[in-house]
Formats: C-alpha cells, sequence, structure tokens
C-alpha cells in the first residue's frame, strides 16, 4: 500500500446515487485517486443505441471522461458525441467541482464522439478553453467535413443527437505542455491507435496516463482505420510508449465502469490486436470473425465497434 504521504486513495465504481443526485450522474461516476494536491474523478457514460444499416439492435461503447482538478480549478478530457451526453456530462461537473472553474477541455484525439460536444460545456464554464495537438485539431476538423459526418455521426445518431456545429480549438506547443494549478500536464504523441495522430495525455505528478483510444479497457477495438498488419503494428509501438511513461494509473476512454484503472490495461490492449490479427487471417466472412472474436473476448462490450470493425475487411460497412 502506498505511504500516507503519497495519499494515493482508489475505489471500485459506485452508482451515482453514492456521490450525486442519480439525476446528475446518467452514467457512473468514479472517485479514482487524490496525490499532490489533485484529484480524479471519472463519468462513465453508459453504452448508446445507434441506427445502423437499418437496424437499432447495436450500440456503442461506454466512455470515459476524466475529470482532474485542484484547489481552485479543472481539466476535462475529452468531451462526449451527442447533445443529451453533452449536458449530463456537464450536469455532473458542476456536481463534483462545485466552486471550481473548468479551464480546459483537452482532447486525446480526433474521432466525434471525444469533442462534439465541447461547445456545450463550454457554455456552462465559458471560461473553458478546447485544447489539442495541432495534428489533432487537423483531425478534428475533418469529421466535421459533410463526407465523414453525415455519412458517419449523422447517420449513427439521427434526428439531430448531434451537432456540426465547430469547436475551436486552442493548439497546444509542440511539447505538448500545459499546467494545472502549477502541476505540468503533458499531451504525449504517440502516433497510430484505433485512428490516426493520437495522444495519450500523462500527469507525472499522479503518476497517471489519461489513454484515449490508444489504450482500451474491456470493450472491443475499432479497427476500421488499422486495415493492414502494418498499422496494427504501429498501434503495438505506440502502446509501447504509453509504458515507457510508467504509469501507475491508466484510464482507458471505452472501458466498463468496473474495469479498474491498472496499467495492465496496455497489455491486454496489445493481446487484442494479436489475437484479432490471427483471427481475421483466418475468417473467411464478417459473421465468422465476429463470432470468433465473441467467442474469445467474451467479457468485451461494444457490439457496434465489433460490427464495425469485422465487416471492414470484407468492405461490407456503412
Amino acid at each position: 500500500m502506498p505511504d500516507n504521504k503519497e495519499s494515493w486513495v482508489s475505489m471500485k465504481s459506485f452508482f451515482a446515487s453514492t456521490v450525486v443526485a442519480a439525476s446528475v450522474c446518467a452514467g457512473l461516476c468514479d472517485f479514482v485517486a487524490s496525490k499532490n494536491g489533485l484529484q480524479v474523478d471519472v463519468y462513465h457514460q453508459l453504452p448508446a443505441s445507434v441506427v445502423y444499416q437499418n437496424s437499432t439492435e447495436l450500440s456503442f461503447s461506454p466512455t470515459a471522461f476524466t475529470l482532474i482538478h485542484g484547489k481552485h480549478d479543472a481539466v476535462l478530457i475529452d468531451a462526449p458525441a451527442t447533445i443529451a451526453q453533452g449536458h449530463a456530462l456537464a450536469n455532473w461537473i458542476q456536481q463534483t467541482i462545485p466552486g471550481k472553474q473548468l479551464k480546459k477541455i483537452y482532447i486525446t484525439h480526433g474521432h466525434g464522439d471525444h469533442f462534439f460536444t465541447g461547445p456545450i460545456i463550454q457554455k456552462r464554464y465559458p471560461g473553458a478553453q478546447v485544447v489539442a495537438k495541432k495534428d489533432v485539431y487537423d483531425h478534428m476538423l475533418q469529421q466535421y467535413q459533410p463526407e465523414t459526418f453525415a455519412f458517419v455521426w449523422e447517420s449513427l445518431f439521427p434526428g439531430g443527437q448531434v451537432t456540426d456545429t465547430p469547436n475551436p480549438a486552442k493548439v497546444l506547443p509542440e511539447n505538448g505542455t500545459f499546467y494545472l494549478e502549477g502541476h505540468a500536464l503533458r499531451a504525449v504523441e504517440v502516433g497510430q491507435s484505433d485512428t490516426y495522430n493520437t495522444t495519450v495525455l500523462h500527469v507525472p505528478d499522479l503518476d497517471l496516463v489519461v489513454g484515449g483510444d490508444v489504450v482500451y479497457g474491456h470493450c472491443h477495438q475499432l479497427f476500421a482505420e488499422d486495415s493492414t498488419t502494418a498499422l496494427r503494428k504501429e498501434w503495438l509501438s505506440s502502446l509501447d510508449k504509453v509504458a515507457a511513461l510508467k504509469p501507475k494509473l491508466v484510464i482507458p476512454s471505452h472501458m466498463q465502469a468496473h474495469d479498474g484503472y491498472r496499467p495492465s490495461h496496455i497489455d491486454e490492449t496489445k493481446q487484442y490486436i494479436r489475437v484479432w490479427e490471427q483471427l481475421q487471417a483466418n475468417s473467411s466472412s464478417w459473421q465468422e470473425l465476429e463470432a470468433r472474436t465473441t467467442k474469445n473476448f467474451p467479457d468485451r462490450t461494444g457490439n457496434f465497434i465489433l460490427r464495425w470493425s469485422s465487416q471492414a475487411p470484407f468492405n461490407a460497412s456503412f
């Protein structure tokens, strides 16, 4: 166990009613750790139904949003896809840090389910800046292009659930460092994950890495943008870069609330990639690939991501 000076505190996930009113936390809320004057809390967004290939039977993976705060100020890592999800997260933030100011919303990578509702949260905290590395911001802007926004996001979440209102961001300096009450937060560019130009957030004073879509919990991993063995090897290399930071806490973006925050998520993400490589090579249809993946990883959730990943190599998606 850590000594008292370190003052680590960890808890298992618990229902929002034990932290705030259940109406505020439309998911699960977790107090993760407190150390060196900083506290970490996580909001676990529940799986969301999507419309895909004329079906509503599939769900988008659960997503964890991390809030780091000190005595007066806070930083949020990523923001959800849909308007309703954004309002639910903003409600939780207000209840979690009463009297404090949200200063920054850091975006780990350019997938819309990690930044679309930044403006909604900024309405609650008008002084909050959306910040990202330059390559990430360029990817964010690409998500608003009609061929991506309409084809992917509006089709999955129809009926005005998502907005294409631009989400301006301040580009971080080359070294990726910004500060929360004097504590350094480092945007570390690792490269390929389930998409390109991905970062993780490293907080040395917490021995923490917020893994974005580089590190997964027990959710099926997205391979639609990792169509080759070479790209999947790059993802493995990105995970080595995360491990080299030697974190004691790792928070994946896509995880189940009971997964915990252990560094072993890094190796488990690697193992999934290696197994997928073999399963894809030995499957003759997307149905076979999906079934074999489910059999190999029965504890993983996120059946839409599994369906998309399974169909992509057979040109059957979207």
